[in-house]
């Protein structure tokens, strides 16, 4: 999924997920805080997205762990420091 980022609303990611999602997502919003409905051809889907993004995020750049704690921690003392 090339996507510029990563939106919060899922309805957004329409364009790029199966077609039955906007069924699924109003049925759960339907049935609100109890289970969505299964949807047979969902694990198929879910094993492809799966091996998509595992593939995407082996061919990323970023480093496994965040590298920018001490600099990040650093910066807020400082602000802190400064009022």
């Amino acid at each position: 999924m090339k996507l510029p980022g990563w939106p919060a609303d899922v309805t957004r990611l329409y364009a790029y997920l199966p077609a039955y999602l906007p069924d699924r997502v109003a049925a759960k919003r339907e049935a609100e805080h109890g289970a969505a409905p299964a949807v047979p051809a969902a694990e198929a889907d879910v094993a492809r997205l799966t091996a998509e993004l595992e593939n995407a995020g082996a061919a990323s750049r970023l480093p496994e762990a965040a590298t920018a704690h001490d600099a990040l921690h650093d910066l807020v003392v400082r602000t802190r420091l400064a009022r």
